[in-house]
């Protein structure tokens, strides 16, 4: 009796084992596939994030380039260039070539068009045995030259007082160029002199007059009141609240805004684009090249020197009523000089991206 109980206890025990392997089995496959399928998800995690960096890598190289042509391409000359050429900018976790080239000259006024490539590696957290991180972003890009369409050396929206002989306001291009008129003022209340000894503005005419008000403001090609909603963000010096910058570096020509209610006077010489959203008052000897824009009245006192262009009485273009300019006596220079012109409108100047003109997965070989 016992051996058949024996032998009848004998296969369940062995039944068990085997159920427990298949469990076992089972639970390590069950294991490995959920392990295997973290892993998998992970790498799909990882090469996004490197995709999402590296493209990030090329449009911050392709940004800087455009900010500033030359801190990356030297060579960069946009009358003369030709390329193909590249240069190269390094991030912590990674490097880009920028290589720039022109597709078309430029042809009767057109345009200058170039090809700007940024193509950005990611070197860092590269699992082994895999390729790096590649993109290349494509933009096509015109090279644009900021042109200010100066009518005079003065052009006055709301006219323009000079008091006595003395002193000089002439068109003719301290550069070289093609001369303009001495002053641009619409017929009303137009160009008044007083005193004795009145002398006549020079330039190419004398005076230009502009029409009526209507007809000088849409002539006038200042959009004044764009000017004034950017100039907080894209000044390089807002005044109050900034300080009067240095001019030691020669080559410095800032963009000075000065957003003030009451009359504004001008501390001290400089050079560049000043935009004063009121009045501004010239006192001593006081020297300004470059542009000046004034959207309410300009007094001139003492010797003041301007080599440039002046429009003053741009709050007209807003609807308000603005008194003349006026030049009290002194022996002043207001003269039309192009190219502190271009050298004030210079930052302004840069590659304009074409629209629906790019690509983020140009072929790279």
């Amino acid at each position: 009796m016992r051996n058949r109980r024996r032998a009848l206890t004998r296969p369940r025990q062995g039944i068990a084992l085997v159920l427990a392997l298949v469990v076992i089995v089972i639970l390590s496959v069950t294991a490995a596939a959920a392990l295997g399928m973290v892993g998998s998800e992970r790498r799909v995690v990882e090469d996004q994030e490197a995709a999402s960096e590296v493209h990030a890598m090329a449009r911050s190289a392709y940004d800087r380039f455009i900010t500033d042509p030359t801190g990356i391409l030297p060579s960069f000359v946009p009358a003369t260039f030709v390329g193909p050429d590249s240069g190269q900018v390094s991030f912590s976790d990674g490097y880009a070539w920028v290589s720039v080239q022109r597709v078309r000259p430029s042809v009767s006024g057109s345009a200058t068009l170039f090809l700007v490539r940024s193509r950005a590696v990611r070197t860092i957290n590269r699992p082994v045995r895999t390729p790096v991180a590649e993109r290349v972003f494509a933009q096509y890009a015109q090279w644009q030259d900021v042109q200010m369409p100066a009518q005079a050396a003065w052009t006055s929206l709301s006219g323009l007082l000079k008091s006595g002989a003395s002193g000089t306001i002439s068109g003719v291009d301290n550069c070289g160029g093609a001369p303009v008129a001495g002053v641009a003022v619409p017929n009303v209340p137009g160009y008044v002199q007083s005193g004795s000894g009145a002398s006549v503005p020079a330039g190419s005419p004398h005076i230009l007059n502009m029409g009526s008000q209507p007809a000088a403001n849409a002539m006038v090609g200042v959009d004044w009141s764009t000017i004034l909603a950017g100039m907080s963000v894209s000044a390089d010096v807002v005044l109050p609240g900034g300080s009067w910058p240095s001019f030691s570096n020669s080559s410095y020509w800032p963009v000075i805004y000065v957003d003030q209610v009451s009359s504004y006077a001008l501390p001290a010489s400089g050079r560049g684009m000043l935009i004063v959203r009121n009045d501004l008052v010239m006192n001593g000897s006081t020297t300004w090249d470059g542009i000046i824009l004034v959207g309410g009245t300009l007094t001139s006192n003492g010797n003041n020197t301007v080599r440039g262009a002046i429009v003053g009485g741009l709050n007209v273009l807003l609807g308000q009523n603005v008194p003349p300019s006026n030049l009290g006596n002194g022996t002043k220079v207001f003269r039309y000089d192009s190219c502190n012109i271009g050298n004030a409108l210079g930052k302004f100047n840069g590659l304009a991206p074409l629209r629906n003109a790019s690509a983020d997965n140009w072929a790279s070989y």
